[in-house]
């Protein structure tokens, strides 16, 4: 395909890209905040990019984690208003090959909106449950850098996904404390990514404008991918209950086949760092 196929291509992807921010921006508007969490956390990771090498790479894993959730206050279903929260994490990896004696680099940035909306809610003598499910879009720019390769040293990782998130939350209390325990479940559906083609350099791509396929549709059965987030936030005073501890478990587990060429990244985080709590008006 030439330059031209290459450029309607961009500029559809563009599209969605502003079509996505609109409807982030305007669902922000009509939110009251609710809390804000972050969150810092490390790990262990394992990168597998058979463009760059056959070999998977094993290492170190490092995040950081930016949370909001918000009540949607145009939107309710009984008297439980729709859950919209925003997701920003960010993970470096520091990675070795099996013989330990070459160093490849991986990280990137993903951003998530996701609208949950409430399925059931059970309450019990000791603990209340909270049940969600919705849509989620999300937004990874990164990439991969091999300290051995010489003509084509990186790998640049990008997508644009539809996905799908569940979450159940649980409320109890513990030594008079109140307690929130809450796992999240997100699962990428169908979107669009960036790919080199096998045997394709990036010179042939950026300088020579030889588009190969390099936009491809991701989908679950190409790019079986999940990531999962477990939570416990816990006031660390009876009088103190707006601010909280949170520690908790970030996994990733991401895998893609595009063009003959097989990734996977896979990262376990534990995770420290605090939530803030805002009273709804």
């Amino acid at each position: 395909m030439n330059n031209r196929t290459l450029s309607a291509t961009m500029k559809k992807i563009l599209w969605l890209v502003a079509l996505w921010a609109a409807v982030i921006c305007a669902d922000a508007q009509s939110a009251r905040p609710r809390s804000h969490a972050f969150m810092l956390g490390a790990g262990s990771g394992n990168v597998l990019d058979t463009y760059l090498s056959p070999y998977a790479y094993t290492g170190s894993n490092v995040r950081v984690m930016r949370e909001t959730q918000r009540c949607l206050s145009r939107f309710f279903i009984g008297h439980t208003a729709v859950r919209f929260q925003t997701l920003l994490d960010v993970d470096a990896s520091l990675l070795d090959n099996p013989a330990g004696n070459v160093n490849e680099y991986a990280g990137g940035i993903r951003y998530s909106a996701a609208w949950q909306y409430p399925l059931t809610a059970v309450q019990t003598p000791s603990a209340a449950f909270d049940f969600h499910a919705g849509p989620m879009l999300s937004g990874y720019l990164g990439g991969v850098y091999n300290e051995r390769n010489g003509n084509n040293p990186a790998q640049a990782k990008a997508d644009l996904m539809l996905d799908f998130t569940a979450s159940a939350d649980c409320r109890f209390r513990l030594w008079q404390l109140p307690f929130t325990a809450r796992y999240q479940l997100m699962l990428p559906i169908v979107g669009a990514a960036f790919s080199p083609n096998y045997g394709q350099s990036y010179y042939e791509m950026f300088s020579l404008g030889n588009y190969d396929h390099n936009v491809v549709m991701a989908h679950t059965f190409n790019a079986p991918s999940l990531r999962h987030l477990l939570t416990l936030d816990f006031p660390l005073s009876r009088t103190q209950t707006t601010s909280m501890l949170r520690i908790g478990y970030a996994g990733a587990m991401m895998q893609a086949k595009f063009n003959g060429l097989r990734y996977h990244s896979y990262a376990h985080s534990f995770l420290i760092g605090f939530t803030k709590q805002f009273s709804v008006q």
